[in-house]
């Protein structure tokens, strides 16, 4: 019994871990940047891994891309920093505005508040 108990703790951790963020604000965790997309509103959509889940992308690219809006005033700050981390392979947070993943800020190289990598 007590292995059965010690395989889902250890499950449910692992889970935890895995799962970058599902559909509501805050922070992401450090994130590689995959794939970057310019869609046709002057926007950007940018997919994680760990990927994201539950969001609603502009221009229909699905729930697991994140999207920068055309009337963000550092869109092109946060499209040369997503460039600039896929590129590097440097790691990423974004912090989600809101349950469709509406990107408000980013940090390159971990997270907001962690050292760096972290």
């Amino acid at each position: 019994m007590k292995k059965y108990l010690n395989g889902i703790v250890s499950f449910v951790l692992l889970t935890m871990t895995i799962s970058s963020h599902a559909g509501s604000s805050g922070w992401t965790v450090a994130s590689e940047v995959i794939k970057i997309v310019s869609v046709v509103n002057g926007g950007i959509n940018v997919r994680l891994s760990p990927e994201l889940s539950g969001c609603t992308s502009q221009s229909g690219y699905g729930p697991k891309y994140a999207s920068v809006y055309p009337n963000h005033p550092a869109l092109n700050a946060m499209q040369a920093n997503l460039l600039a981390a896929y590129m590097s392979g440097k790691k990423v947070s974004l912090y989600l505005t809101d349950d469709t993943c509406k990107v408000g800020e980013m940090v390159i190289g971990g997270t907001h508040s962690g050292p760096p990598g972290s």
